[in-house]
Order: structure tokens, then sequence, then C-alpha cells
């Protein structure tokens, strides 16, 4: 008969120790998960039961994405509350709920909105930078474009990212230059090409138009409430002979270039097009 050693057996023991730790870990945890996976049934129910299971899961939504109580959102709503009533919609004589998400939006922001007290009626939909620094409104009717009401967007300015997507341009083609700014916050974005006989630039559009071959840097300027971020971006206009060129050293595949080159290649115009603002 086998008889294991001392060591062996402290280590045996140990093994069937942690093995039912974990097996009652797991059996403690079933009534939590079961609980939120019967919040809503599918199927056919009582109008009854399904008022109380949509109830349910509404409130077990507003835990899981929403910060309704606390110091963070008491911090927020103060900040918000200091602006003018007359710009934030809340007036100073009725009560209101808060929601705000538990995720930064843009890591910049804390998206917060209001509701009357004891309703589901949307009163107003804010943006308050986490440092307090500025205090934006976003208004559904104009595509959640945020409008600023109170502070200095110069925090703000410094998160903004200035980029191109492609760095090469085709001859009589368009680059495009894109800008992501926290809580689609709209700027005014111009652009200065620094060799007009290799690219001209559309501020406009947000354009980087290739005239002839050859490197050029363009300044992209990104401006939100006075404050500018400035970014220095290299572009590459090329010709036919060189799209053939790298086409042969990289075994037959297209390289990334901007969109208006018109070959027929199927250029990615969804990544290519538009300046892009928000997260």
């Amino acid at each position: 008969m086998f008889f294991p050693s001392e060591n062996r057996k402290n280590k045996w023991l140990a093994g069937l120790l942690l093995a039912a730790m974990v097996t009652a870990g797991a059996l403690a945890a079933a009534p939590s998960v079961q609980a939120a996976e019967t919040a809503v049934k599918e199927g056919v129910t009582t109008a009854a039961e399904a008022q109380k299971a949509r109830q349910a899961a509404k409130k077990q939504a507003l835990s899981e994405y929403y910060v309704t109580e606390g110091r963070k959102l008491d911090e927020t709503v103060a900040r918000l509350t200091a602006v003018d009533s007359a710009k934030t919609g809340l007036a100073a004589d009725q009560a209101y709920s808060y929601r705000m998400d538990k995720e930064l939006t843009g890591d910049f922001f804390r998206h917060v909105r209001a509701f009357r007290k004891g309703t589901d009626e949307l009163v107003g939909d804010y943006l308050v930078a986490k440092d307090g620094s500025c205090v934006y409104r976003r208004r559904s009717e104009d595509g959640n474009r945020a409008e600023m009401l109170d502070g200095t967007t110069e925090s703000l300015v410094g998160k903004t990212e200035i980029y191109n997507l492609y760095r090469k341009v085709p001859v009589k083609g368009a680059g495009k230059v894109f800008v992501r700014v926290p809580g689609n916050v709209p700027c005014k974005l111009t652009l200065t090409s620094l060799d007009e006989s290799i690219a001209r630039a559309d501020s406009e559009q947000g354009r980087v138009l290739g005239v002839s071959r050859g490197k050029v840097d363009i300044i992209a300027e990104a401006e939100i409430g006075g404050y500018v971020k400035t970014q220095k971006l290299k572009f590459q206009v090329v010709d036919e002979q060189d799209v053939a060129r790298e086409e042969r050293s990289g075994g037959g595949m297209p390289i990334s270039i901007g969109i208006g080159w018109g070959w027929g290649w199927g250029w990615d115009h969804d990544r290519g097009g538009g300046i892009i603002i928000g997260t």
C-alpha cells in the first residue's frame, strides 16, 4: 500500500482545501448571478409581472451604468448648478434628480443628466470637466453637439488630438486631417501648408491636396474657446510610379494612402473622409 510522504500529504490536503474554497465561492456567487439573469424573463407573462420585471431591469441598469449618489455626483452637480440657470435651464425653485455616467467621456468630461424629480422627463444633458474647468450642454435637437456654458477650455484643448490617418497623398488627390475632441465639442480647424508647391491645405474641409510629388509639413491648429492646439503633420505626395514601385516591393498589395486617386482600388472612404470630432 502507498503512503504519501508528509510533504506530499500536506500538499494534497492543501489542494483539497483550495478546491473546496473555490467550489464554495462559486456556489455562493450563484444566487446573485441568477438574480441578475432573471430580472427580465423572455416569453409570455402577465402584464403585472412584465411591469415588475421592467422596473427591476431599469433599477439594475441604473446601478450598473450610472452614479445616482455620492461625493463625485455631488461635486459635479454643485459645479453645474453654480452656472447661471438661464444657461442650464435648471430653475432654482425646482427639484431634480441626477444620473451621471460611471465612465468618463473622452477621459475628460463627467456626463450628467438632470430629470424632473420622480419622473423620467429629461430636463438637461450636460458635460462637466472632471477638473471643473468648463461646463457644456448637449442639445439633442442639434445632433448632441455641445454648447459651452461656463469656464475655460485650456484643459480641454490639451486633451484634443490632431492626426492624419494616411500620411501618403496622391498627386491631384486628397489626404485628411482628423480632430478628436472629448464630448463632441466643436472646434475650428486651420491648416497651413509649408510648401504649397507640394500640397495645398483646405481648412474648411480638413483636406490636404496633393500638387506634386515630395514631402511637406502641414501645420494643423484646432481652436476651442480662445485656446489653440497645434500639431505639425507630415505628408508625402506620391505619383503613380511611386505606388507601382511600392506595390512591387510589398508583394502586390496597394499602399495605404489618402482618398481621391480614382484608380478603382476600393479606398476606405469611411476612414479617409471627414473631420472626426468627439469620442
